[in-house]
């Protein structure tokens, strides 16, 4: 919550923000100048980065900041618009920046809550069970292969994309009313009705099948290297 001569507005949480509004977000073209500041690797790159902003590179990104606070904040229009830029510029970086950041990076900076199901038009749905193969649980144990290898697929697109419409379609395929089979034209119905889920939704999705993942590469590697392991008979 934040204070404006006296009135009080909300800045959208991951709990309110939805996929569809995140996606509005992420289409916002990002000035050059901003765009290396959050692509620098190490505190020196970022120095470096910052050292060639000028006065003008903070007006234009002025008006960058201004087009994400009308979609995560309730400040209305007029007021924005008669903000000064670097009053703009200040409320973004105190209440918005770490958000574009985690909506622009590869893996959020969002702590998972262990999700396991949401609801939605009086609807649960759950999120996927795991698999138990070599006495370890992998991803997706009560899923199809068709429905894991899509899955993974979208999960794929996502990451090299950072498309907020790939993860709603993620969220589509491998969350379902209790019971229900995989059905390819319900879960295209249910991709765009999903972009109104709130991103704490995704994120949830988004961590629980990337520590999945990795428990499954950790645990096939384990299994491998076991039955690769040459035996420890003696000779004869």
């Amino acid at each position: 919550m934040i204070k404006i001569n006296e009135k009080e507005y909300q800045i959208k949480d991951w709990d309110v923000l939805t996929i569809a509004e995140a996606q509005q977000l992420t289409d916002i073209e990002l000035p050059k100048k901003m765009k290396k500041l959050y692509q620098a690797k190490d505190e020196k790159e970022y120095e470096e980065a910052q050292k060639k902003i000028t006065a003008n590179d903070e007006i234009e990104f002025g008006e960058y900041t201004g087009e994400v606070l009308r979609i995560m904040s309730d400040i209305p229009d007029d007021l924005i618009d008669y903000m000064q830029y670097y009053d703009r510029n200040d409320l973004y970086e105190y209440h918005c920046r770490e958000k574009i950041v985690s909506l622009l990076s590869d893996i959020p900076l969002y702590e998972p809550k262990g999700m396991k199901s949401f609801k939605l038009n009086g609807d649960v749905f759950h999120f996927p069970k795991g698999l138990k193969i070599f006495d370890k649980y992998l991803p997706n144990h009560s899923e199809k292969s068709l429905t894991f290898v899509e899955g993974q697929a979208i999960f794929k697109a996502y990451m090299e994309t950072k498309d907020k419409g790939n993860i709603a379609m993620l969220i589509a395929v491998y969350c379902r009313p209790k019971g229900e089979q995989y059905d390819e034209k319900k879960t295209i119905e249910r991709a765009e009705k999903f972009k109104s889920l709130p991103m704490e939704v995704a994120w949830e999705l988004f961590f629980y099948i990337y520590k999945q993942l990795n428990m499954s590469v950790r645990t096939i590697s384990t299994y491998y290297q076991q039955i690769l392991k040459p035996s420890s008979m003696p000779a004869s």
